[in-house]
């Protein structure tokens, strides 16, 4: 259940600081998925769904001041591409980079591929851009850039599937499910998809 009683509506500067960066990030959606912009049933959609995914509240007004302000800051710089945001957030910014990484952009390769992926298919897709940089010692700023590549690479094997977004891996995080019953859940739906390694070879059930 999301969290109830916090109180980050206490602080005007935050709320604004955090209305003008998620506008960033709505604009980016919009421009990467074609929504309209003046759609706000979709943008209040999409603005619940980063406060859910993040923090576990609903709302805004259900935040507290310190830490669930700071994670969803960080998850809207990261969409908005602020390096502002991102580089006053940076250690925790290349944590959640990497999180995202693990926990929602490798499971999606691995269901779209139908074989597992490591780190080295994310190295090989930023190196054909010209960033041959080790992901494990990488500026959050540069690594925003690798995540966005990623992010299309994703949209792209999607799209020539014929997949819907939501139906991928991370797609059940953006439902606001806990990582835990995300990852469970996907498993439950797409039971046959689910890819195991038996002996180094990609097994499929």
């Amino acid at each position: 259940m999301p969290k109830k009683g916090h109180a980050l509506n206490d602080s005007a500067g935050q709320r604004a600081k955090y209305f003008q960066l998620f506008s960033k990030a709505w604009r980016n959606h919009c421009e990467e998925t074609f929504e309209n912009l003046n759609n706000k049933g979709a943008e209040t959609q999409l603005r619940r769904e980063i406060n859910l995914a993040t923090t576990g509240c609903y709302s805004i007004k259900e935040m507290n001041q310190t830490t669930d302000f700071e994670a969803v800051m960080l998850e809207l710089a990261i969409r908005s591409e602020d390096l502002y945001w991102i580089n006053r957030l940076s250690s925790a910014a290349e944590r959640r980079i990497k999180w995202v990484i693990e926990k929602q952009f490798i499971p999606d390769l691995e269901f779209l591929k139908k074989e597992p992926v490591s780190y080295s298919y994310i190295a090989g897709i930023a190196a054909q851009a010209k960033y041959p940089i080790d992901l494990n010692d990488c500026p959050a700023e540069l690594f925003v850039r690798v995540l966005q590549m990623v992010d299309t690479h994703i949209r792209r094997l999607a799209k020539e599937q014929g997949i819907e977004l939501i139906d991928l891996p991370s797609g059940y995080f953006r439902r606001g499910l806990p990582p835990t019953e995300a990852k469970a859940k996907f498993q439950h739906d797409h039971h046959h998809h689910v890819t195991h390694s038996h002996n180094g070879e990609s097994v499929h059930a």
